[in-house]
């Protein structure tokens, strides 16, 4: 009986160590040095590895739909200029221009504008993202 229990505990202590030696966490650093597994990616326009949802602005999908609810988040450059939008389907930098509603960044078939009251993203034309109060 004794070398029953012998034989299990040497057999699960292998098969724990074995099990200990796969990658460690946050080991899964990308080109630019960010580690997806804590969650930052690389942002263009600062230059510098951010975690969206805490460095960006974040906008909430204008229509409810029964499925998943997703975010978009959205950096700005140190000046303005840029606007980096952060999607379930990627990351994209917008170029801005100024118009008399406010300023407005595009490109890629995108649209961000900033309104007095809320920032709205539209994609090819319809908004998809809104945030009530400009931040």
């Amino acid at each position: 009986m004794n070398r029953k229990v012998l034989f299990t505990m040497l057999l699960a202590g292998t098969l724990g160590a074995c099990a200990a030696n796969g990658p460690l966490a946050g080991a899964d650093r990308d080109n630019h040095g960010c580690i997806p597994s804590a969650g930052t990616t690389w942002s263009q326009v600062k230059q510098a590895c951010v975690q969206p949802w805490e460095a960006g602005i974040r906008l909430n999908q204008a229509a409810q739909t029964d499925g998943a609810q997703f975010a978009a988040y959205v950096i700005l450059s140190a000046d303005g200029t840029q606007a980096e939008v952060f999607t379930k389907d990627g990351n994209y930098v917008l170029d801005r221009s100024l118009t008399p509603d406010g300023p407005q960044w595009s490109g890629k078939k995108m649209l961000l504008k900033r309104l007095p009251a809320a920032w709205e993203l539209y994609e090819n034309g319809a908004l998809t993202y809104r945030a009530e109060q400009a931040q």
